[in-house]
């Protein structure tokens, strides 16, 4: 383990808006944390403070640029002027980068940065040369090992400089009296996730109207933000064309869905592709049982201990045979078994010296 460069960071994290997205959480969840554990921590929005800046805690200054246009050379110097004052600045998601590493272009800056980058899908691209030029000059964090091989790999990061940091969660811990569900003839699903195609919820559509048709015993609510309202629209025709308007409900607003998850039976996750995916965490989190598709890092440690949980293929057939089986299964067993993955990979203390190692590590390659 390194020797750590100081006992406490000034850190400034940067994103463009803290709408309720996977990336916006981890922001939230990681400032919180550095904010617990005595860190000068301050986040800075370029464009909006947005939903999420609510569940920041309270004494953690909030910097909004209220950018209009990204061309503007006065919000770009603002920027700068801003994040000199901190040891790291700590940036999520690349469009951001971007639009730090042009005003850093312009106006200068010596504060090392640090880029989270979150999404699983670039292990299926290709790094432009742009892309190269802002990443040299970084220390990359990758949230799955995955990425980090594609980062050294693909977008020639120096792997002196490139680590990994899993998604966590903190744990939502209830009053248990609070927990108590009614009796139902009806089974509850949900699943949780932005309204994308990426999401591929018309599978789940289409899971839903397969288990019904033998007989109606299953109910399905969809938690995410409307991010393509063509595609939200789109679900809800097919929620109408398979017969299954009765059967479905939507929650658009929700900013944390572990305080609600003790409302449902089982989870389903029919993405195509992620990184994390952190949603997969809240389940464990709150032990509840789930069928996830086979993506992202978080199936991997899941798959060892639950095998029936995860599945790699889009057969409504065997997705309806899963969703049965674990069903059957003992429910607090299977809530052990979330639990301990969830202590031995997703803990915040786990979750804040890993960050704290990479801070460390990185300031140490980049003081250099």
């Amino acid at each position: 383990m390194p020797t750590p460069v100081t006992t406490t960071f000034n850190i400034v994290q940067v994103i463009d808006r803290l709408h309720i997205g996977g990336a916006e959480r981890v922001l939230v969840t990681l400032s919180n944390l550095l904010y617990e554990h005595g860190h000068h921590v301050t986040v800075l929005t370029t464009v909006t403070p947005g939903p999420l800046a609510e569940s920041l805690h309270k004494n953690i200054p909030l910097v909004n640029l209220n950018r209009r246009s990204k061309w503007n050379p006065f919000t770009m110097l603002r920027l700068i002027k801003t994040v000199r004052k901190f040891d790291i600045v700590h940036v999520h998601s690349r469009h951001n980068l971007r639009y730090l590493w042009l005003a850093k272009k312009i106006f200068g800056l010596k504060t090392p940065v640090f880029y989270h980058e979150h999404h699983g899908y670039r292990i299926h691209t290709s790094a432009t040369a742009l892309e190269k030029k802002m990443f040299a000059g970084v220390v990359f964090i990758a949230v799955s090992e995955q990425l980090k091989a594609w980062a050294i790999q693909k977008a020639c990061t120096k792997e002196s400089q490139t680590f990994t940091l899993a998604n966590t969660v903190i744990r939502y811990v209830h009053d248990k009296a609070l927990t108590a569900r009614k009796e139902s003839a009806f089974t509850e699903l949900v699943m949780t996730g932005n309204f994308v195609p990426v999401k591929n919820m018309a599978f789940a559509i289409q899971l839903l109207a397969y288990l019904n048709a033998a007989e109606t015993r299953y109910k399905l609510t969809i938690i995410g933000s409307v991010a393509d309202k063509n595609y939200y629209e789109s679900i809800v025709a097919l929620v109408s064309s398979e017969g299954q308007e009765k059967y479905v409900r939507y929650i658009t607003d929700c900013k944390n869905i572990q305080p609600i998850l003790h409302q449902f039976d089982l989870a389903i996750h029919t993405a195509t592709s992620e990184s994390g995916p952190l949603v997969l965490v809240e389940y464990i989190a709150q032990g509840l049982p789930f069928v996830t598709y086979e993506t992202g890092e978080v199936t991997a440690q899941v798959k060892e201990a639950l095998p029936a949980s995860v599945i790699n293929n889009f057969n409504v057939e065997d997705w309806a045979g899963r969703i049965r089986l674990i069903q059957q299964q003992d429910k607090l067993k299977t809530g052990a078994q979330l639990a301990a993955i969830f202590e031995a990979y997703y803990s915040a203390a786990a979750y804040y010296q890993k960050c704290m190692n990479i801070y460390d590590e990185g300031l140490q390659h980049t003081n250099q």
